[in-house]
């Protein structure tokens, strides 16, 4: 029997903090600065794949990347 992935649709905030790279304190400072909008769901917080893309995507145009 063939086991189904399920594509991520969000992540926890230490799940998306490895994801790209920084530490789960550095990323609660750019939720804190609303630099990248999270989900709550009841006491979870949850940032989409697409925020975190988002994120990255608009870091790489600041620093002068194309």
């Amino acid at each position: 029997m063939q086991k189904t992935e399920i594509e991520r649709v969000s992540y926890s905030v230490v799940e998306a903090a490895q994801s790209i790279g920084i530490s789960s304190r550095t990323l609660w400072t750019l939720i804190r600065e609303g630099k990248i909008a999270t989900c709550r769901v009841k006491k979870r917080v949850l940032i989409s794949t697409d925020v975190l893309r988002a994120f990255i995507q608009e870091q790489t145009k600041i620093n002068g990347n194309p």
